[in-house]
C-alpha cells in the first residue's frame, strides 16, 4: 500500500471516528443526548483522560483544516 493511500486510508478513518464521537440524538422526551460517550474510556491515571482529550481535540482541528 502507497504511502498516500495510507494517508486517504488514515483521514477517512478519523473522519468516521469522530463522527461516531460527534453524534447527537433526540429522546423521546426531546432531550438531546451523544449515544458515544468518550467518558466511558478509562483509566485510573487521570492525566491520561486529559491527554487523550487534547489528542482528539488535536486530531479533529487537523481534520477540520483538511477540509
Amino acid at each position: 500500500m502507497s504511502l498516500a493511500s495510507k494517508c486517504q486510508q488514515y483521514d477517512v478513518l478519523v473522519k468516521e471516528l469522530f463522527e461516531l464521537l460527534d453524534t447527537v440524538e433526540e429522546s423521546d422526551d426531546g432531550r438531546e443526548f451523544k449515544p458515544t460517550l468518550i467518558g466511558s474510556i478509562r483509566s485510573c491515571r487521570s492525566h491520561h483522560a486529559t491527554k487523550l482529550n487534547q489528542i482528539l481535540t488535536q486530531l479533529k482541528s487537523i481534520l477540520e483544516d483538511k477540509e
